[in-house]
């Protein structure tokens, strides 16, 4: 080590160094863990009234938040109860409507969860634009199985209920959507989970056959809920993954902005690079399922697209100075076009989904700019437009909020609450939700060929 202080500077070379650490203002961890129940869910509660994010924006009402919870503080801090706290903090944090917000480590409250989800019908059902719902996915040896009930039926009613007001009515356990369309499908999967030992639900279909009325047992099974049509993503995936399709339009995924950046971007280059030289002039990006990550690594990966560096917009944070959120000028989202040979200006499409988020969603928003490429889904993005900051409570807790406002150029809000929305929307129907093909893609194909 050598001690730039000491004049003239000196040598240390001992196994085991001290070293003082300089850290800026606000770098440390906040820290409520050292303090009671109550008093650490005081200080949570003071921090979203002023570092939140959007407060205003969603209408958020942190009186009322105290008035419903800080008596189960009290309560679980009187007796000791260590459970009691928990499910408290996860009751308060899972109502703010801010897909950003969470409350973890998971396995503090797996088992809250697990229960909550344990208690299906068997199947799964999603709904098409005109709220008509159907049967997606059935679970194997189920009773829903057993009973005939079959991928492709309609669902008519659930409890004698309409289906488009049970799905409604359903309460996800946690409501930390930041859009509207991903609460409705989160209903979707809530529509159909129970308590074990809820009585038997009569479930009214509409089938190739005909209608008719099945009532089934409450079982435990998970599968229901964690349907999804699409792969999942193992973690095995490269950031970047591509393919040239045999229309000669290259197939672009971009997993995850969590990556390594050196790699996300050596093989982004990789991609380009290649398709220039082979004048290769479509490419189509996949981002639906990418959870975000680096803001900045998204940028700069969409800015391969561009010839001129460009202003995007910026951020703000509560500022303690001034009691208002600040936007610093100097501190707006740039992007900086690599050199000519890696500049991609051919047709673009981007592929997007409710499961496009954060990250994700600003690379989207940048090449919507100048309508530099089409944005093809069935749905808008997530709608988590800003940056995080985590903070430490009793009991091993981390609690994650937004501190800092996404806006565009012009100062607005445009990501948070909305997600960016297709330029060329798909409806979601009977045909799209059944067919086999990936229709998403093929609509891509389609507009890249001219068709």
């Amino acid at each position: 080590m050598v001690n730039l202080d000491a004049e003239p500077f000196t040598f240390d070379r001992s196994r085991e160094q001290e070293i003082e650490l300089y850290e800026p203002t606000g770098a440390a961890l906040v820290d409520f863990s050292g303090q009671s129940y109550t008093e650490a869910f005081d200080s949570m509660i003071e921090k979203f009234r002023t570092d939140y994010a959007f407060n205003e924006y969603k209408g958020l009402d942190w009186d009322a938040v105290v008035r419903k919870y800080r008596p189960r503080f009290e309560e679980a801090e009187r007796n000791g109860d260590p459970q009691a706290y928990l499910d408290a903090l996860a009751d308060v944090i899972w109502s703010v409507p801010d897909g950003h917000v969470n409350v973890s480590p998971f396995g503090l409250f797996v088992d809250r969860v697990r229960t909550a989800v344990e208690g299906g019908l068997g199947f799964a059902l999603r709904e098409t634009d005109d709220r008509r719902s159907y049967v997606v996915y059935v679970t194997p040896d189920s009773e829903a199985a057993q009973a005939g009930v079959q991928v492709g039926d309609e669902i008519i009613s659930i409890n004698g209920r309409p289906i488009a007001e049970w799905v409604s009515r359903a309460v996800p356990l946690s409501e930390t959507y930041s859009t509207a369309h991903n609460r409705r499908l989160g209903q979707m999967r809530w529509a159909t989970r129970f308590p074990l030992g809820t009585p038997p639900v009569e479930v009214e279909l509409e089938t190739a056959s005909g209608a008719r009325m099945v009532t089934l047992a409450v079982e435990q099974e998970f599968d229901s809920f964690f349907y999804s049509p699409d792969a999942p993503i193992t973690g095995w995936e490269l950031p970047v993954e591509y393919e040239i399709l045999d229309s000669g339009i290259v197939y672009a995924k971009i997993t995850s902005f969590f990556d390594t950046q050196l790699l996300s971007i050596l093989l982004w280059e990789r991609m380009i690079g290649q398709m220039n030289r082979e004048g290769i002039g479509s490419l189509i990006i996949d981002m639906r399922q990418n959870g975000g990550g680096s803001g900045f690594l998204a940028d700069q990966m969409s800015a391969y697209f561009f010839t001129e560096r460009l202003i995007t917009g910026g951020r703000g944070e509560f500022s303690e100075e001034t009691g208002e959120f600040f936007f610093d000028p100097l501190a707006q989202s740039m992007l900086y076009p690599p050199s000519e040979n890696l500049q991609f200006l051919g047709d673009v499409v981007v592929l997007i989904g409710p499961d496009c988020a954060s990250a994700c969603e600003r690379f989207a928003y940048n090449l919507t700019i100048d309508d530099r490429a089409e944005v093809v889904g069935f749905y808008p993005t997530a709608g988590l437009g800003g940056g995080v900051e985590d903070f430490e409570m009793p009991e091993g807790v981390t609690i994650r909020m937004t501190v800092s406002r996404s806006v565009d150029v012009d100062g607005n809000i445009h990501i948070e609450g909305i997600g960016i929305v297709p330029t060329r929307r798909v409806p979601v129907t009977a045909e799209t939700l059944f067919a086999e093909e990936d229709v998403l893609l093929n609509e891509a194909i389609t507009l890249l060929s001219g068709q």
